[in-house]
């Protein structure tokens, strides 16, 4: 797979995705006295370690990264870099996770960060102006120099980028037969 194409139905080998996620109907009475369906797409059932719109998203950047060390951003509770540590461990990646924060590095993980790195995930703690910055190419080349992965696949934030939109695309195809 190339960066420019979408995830397959089994994603990155190791991740095994369940696609299409199924959709639920929410069924209360308020609902029926208005004529109103409310069906819900369940992407929390995809991947019990990449919930949501995260196996989307990230699916495409892990094929793009070919094996490199893969280096993202996240505050110190986000579920991307969760989903990131989670994917890296299963596809045997390396993964870096920027948090932003400075002030967190001499303290104790939260659940989230602890998870990160029960996960093998490096976390890089950088100052909130730093972080601010990252996505400026002299900032960013700084960070990457400083965690030793100057070559390493990047994923904005969130995994917000052309290749998670593609990901997410799938999203329409799949509700389309519905």
């Amino acid at each position: 797979m190339t960066s420019a194409d979408p995830p397959s139905a089994t994603g990155p080998t190791g991740l095994r995705p369940r696609l299409p996620s199924p959709l639920q109907e929410a069924v209360d009475a308020r609902f029926e006295r208005h004529g109103v369906r409310l069906l819900l797409k369940r992407d929390d059932l995809i991947h019990p370690e990449l919930v949501g719109n995260k196996w989307r998203k990230l699916a495409p950047n892990l094929a793009a990264a070919a094996g490199r060390t893969v280096v993202t951003f996240g505050g110190a509770y986000s579920n991307h870099l969760r989903a990131t540590a989670a994917a890296g461990r299963l596809l045997g990646l390396r993964t870096v996770g920027v948090v932003r924060g400075q002030e967190l590095a001499g303290r104790p993980l939260n659940p989230s960060l602890a998870r990160c790195a029960a996960d093998g995930m490096r976390l890089h703690f950088v100052d909130r102006s730093v972080y601010r910055r990252k996505a400026e190419p002299g900032t960013l080349a700084a960070v990457l120099r400083a965690v030793g992965a100057e070559d390493a696949h990047v994923v904005p934030e969130g995994g917000s980028n052309a290749a998670a939109v593609r990901g997410c695309a799938a999203l329409g195809e799949e509700l389309a037969g519905h």
